[in-house]
């Protein structure tokens, strides 16, 4: 009896192996219609941007200087997402006075893609913090358009080249335009950016 059962497991292992091979080749590649892209809907990235910042229409009174910032969009579909940026910028005047603008914006985000090279097309409003000589003014409108062109290195990271473009006028609404004139504030960011995608 002992026999018989060790010689019935023999013969249905060898025959499930001999019906499995009949319905499944490995040869053929499985396809399940889904394209895969390189972003979707619910996809989500971090940035940091480091770069010089320029004064644009302040003529000689304001110097080159610095500008970082933090930012975090998620995308509505492969193609257009929203978020927003921290912006810290800070330039010195002839004087040696350090200016500092600080806009928070939120907006939308346009990204047409060539294979792993991503151009991101962004355009936000939000206010802003302007702080010079010890005087702050806040709250002021700010809007900034924003230009890449990023590198897809891994499923997780980007690196690029960004361009960011705001605008901070200061208006002074329920003031004596004698005493305070309203003005613009025109900058220019270029640098280094790295995306965390998850």
């Amino acid at each position: 009896m002992k026999r018989f059962i060790s010689i019935l497991s023999v013969i249905l292992l060898l025959s499930a192996a001999v019906f499995a091979d009949e319905y499944y080749d490995d040869d053929e590649e499985y396809d399940d219609g889904y394209v895969y892209e390189q972003n979707g809907a619910g996809d989500q990235f971090i940035k940091i941007d480091l770069g010089a910042n320029f004064p644009l229409n302040f003529g000689s009174q304001l110097y080159v200087g610095g500008q970082v910032s933090v930012g975090y969009y998620r995308f509505l579909n492969q193609y257009f997402a929203v978020g927003g940026d921290l912006v810290l910028g800070y330039n010195l005047s002839i004087g040696k006075k350090p200016l500092f603008s600080v806009p928070v914006t939120f907006g939308v985000m346009y990204q047409p893609y060539v294979g792993k090279f991503e151009f991101p097309l962004m355009l936000d409003v939000g206010f802003a913090t302007l702080t010079c000589q010890s005087m702050t003014y806040f709250p002021a409108f700010t809007a900034k358009f924003t230009g890449g062109a990023f590198y897809r290195f891994s499923e997780s990271w980007s690196f690029g080249l960004s361009s960011t473009t705001y605008w901070i006028p200061q208006w002074f609404l329920f003031e004596n335009p004698k005493v305070h004139k309203a003005d613009n504030g025109f900058f220019t960011s270029a640098g280094l950016s790295v995306r965390y995608h998850f």
